[in-house]
């Protein structure tokens, strides 16, 4: 509600401003919400760089009528644009400070991209492929310089039978699970030789620092692992949290958490089928501390991709069946994690026993 005596508004945080098929389009990126901006909109939310109130507010517009101010302020505060000091949004935006070492173009990027998957999607997965494939031709899945001299290189299928090739050629992404509960000691193998400390080293400057089976930027470390037990033999039901330096799982909160995971991994129902779900956060100030500009967030990201890789050949080589994806409800990740804007979710893998299909 906007009243004349206490209420303070500002503009938000989070807008960006856009032309799109010749006309100017505003998106607050938080929120999700966009809308056609009119160029005079610029104009009035230049000056609401700080908190102010409505008397101000119509000093600064003397054309505009109390009442004509008022019912256009209510509109900029529904669509998202203009925040009322207290309330809920200004609450949340208040928390993105813990991004601001970065700037405003990782946050962007962040934000605008994680609200897709918050609601059930229904189609029909070949119907809407083969719809695909007749709207446009896919692109290559290979790239060939055509005319440029070509070696060939010796045969490697000799080696195929080696550990390690076999477990890679064996990974493939699952999405149905057998009966039976993972084992407690295949649970940490998978968490000790993904996010476990495995050894430390000598840093310049800095010391000791953990080192773990993948890499990361500066050594810095900056993810952190959450599981969502199902089916772990000796564990009860619940969430919990992975310290990486005792090896040990901090037992969150107790419940039965088959209902819920499918809905966290963007209603992707045979998510509920899985062992365990393994959701990787960033605790940002951990890299921000060192790296001060926001090509740091590309390397936040790639560490995450580094992680599952691990994880999903850690899982084939121990006989299970990983998956991994980034179809996310985040909000509500972060909900049932209590976690706010300095420590976002990122990507999530989980594990079950093979299917005998």
């Amino acid at each position: 509600m906007i009243k004349a005596g206490g209420t303070l508004v500002k503009r938000s945080n989070c807008l960006v401003f856009f032309f799109e098929g010749g006309k100017l389009r505003c998106k607050n990126y938080f929120t999700g919400m966009e809308f056609e901006a009119s160029p005079v909109l610029v104009s009035i939310l230049a000056k609401l760089h700080r908190w102010r109130s409505l008397r101000e507010i119509e000093r600064l517009f003397p054309a505009s009528s109390s009442a004509a101010m008022r019912s256009y302020l209510r509109e900029l505060v529904a669509l998202t644009v203009v925040m009322v000091r207290g309330g809920s949004q200004s609450k949340r935006e208040g928390e993105l400070s813990a991004w601001d070492t970065w700037g405003v173009e990782a946050r962007f990027f962040h934000y605008a991209s994680r609200n897709v998957h918050s609601a059930p999607v229904s189609i029909d997965e070949v119907s809407f492929n083969r719809a695909l494939r007749r709207r446009r031709v896919p692109p290559p899945p290979v790239k060939a310089y055509r005319g440029r001299p070509r070696i060939n290189l010796p045969d490697p299928s000799r080696h195929s039978r080696d550990q390690l090739p076999e477990v890679l050629l064996a990974r493939r992404t699952h999405r149905s699970f057998g009966a039976g509960s993972v084992s407690l000691e295949q649970l940490s193998i998978l968490l000790r030789l993904t996010w476990g400390f495995t050894s430390f080293i000598r840093w310049p400057g800095l010391g000791r620092l953990p080192v773990k089976t993948s890499p990361s930027g500066g050594a810095r470390h900056s993810l952190e692992v959450y599981l969502w037990c199902l089916r772990v033999a000796g564990l009860a039901p619940g969430i919990y949290h992975y310290r990486a330096d005792r090896h040990q799982l901090e037992l969150l909160r107790r419940a039965e958490v088959k209902g819920r995971v499918g809905m966290l991994c963007g209603y992707q129902e045979w998510v509920r089928n899985c062992s365990a779900l393994f959701v990787m956060t960033s605790v940002l100030a951990r890299v921000m501390w060192r790296y001060q500009n926001s090509r740091a967030y590309r390397v936040v990201l790639l560490e995450a991709g580094h992680f599952c890789q691990t994880f999903c050949l850690v899982a084939t080589w121990l006989g299970l069946a990983p998956f991994c994806t980034a179809a996310l409800f985040d909000e509500k990740i972060e909900r049932d994690l209590r976690l706010h804007a300095d420590e976002p979710v990122l990507y999530a893998a989980g594990v079950g026993m093979p299917s005998m299909k």
